[in-house]
């Protein structure tokens, strides 16, 4: 038989660990972070640790150029380098 149980921390964004590492950073102070570490860190300073919980996966199988692929709910976002990490986690765990 198959249960819910209530999570602890609100959406859940899927980040490609492949496209990261091609990229090599790209976010974060000077560029040189990943973005799921860049995510965690902003969403812990912020107080907000578990507003959005971040999981590095495998290849989601969009591969974009000089970008991130976030699956998130039931969409993909492409992140390209340098995008302030602010506006992702606002439009994925809205404060609230």
């Amino acid at each position: 038989m198959i249960r819910t149980l209530p999570s602890k921390w609100g959406p859940v964004a899927l980040v490609c660990r492949k496209c990261g590492k091609k990229l090599g950073g790209g976010f974060g102070r000077k560029n040189k972070h990943g973005l799921a570490d860049t995510l965690r860190d902003t969403l812990k300073e912020a107080g907000r640790r578990r507003a959005l919980r971040v999981v590095e996966t495998g290849c989601l199988g969009i591969c974009p150029k000089g970008a991130v692929a976030v699956a998130l709910d039931n969409q993909v976002l492409v992140v390209p380098e340098g995008t302030p990490v602010d506006e992702l986690i606002a439009a994925a765990a809205p404060p609230g």
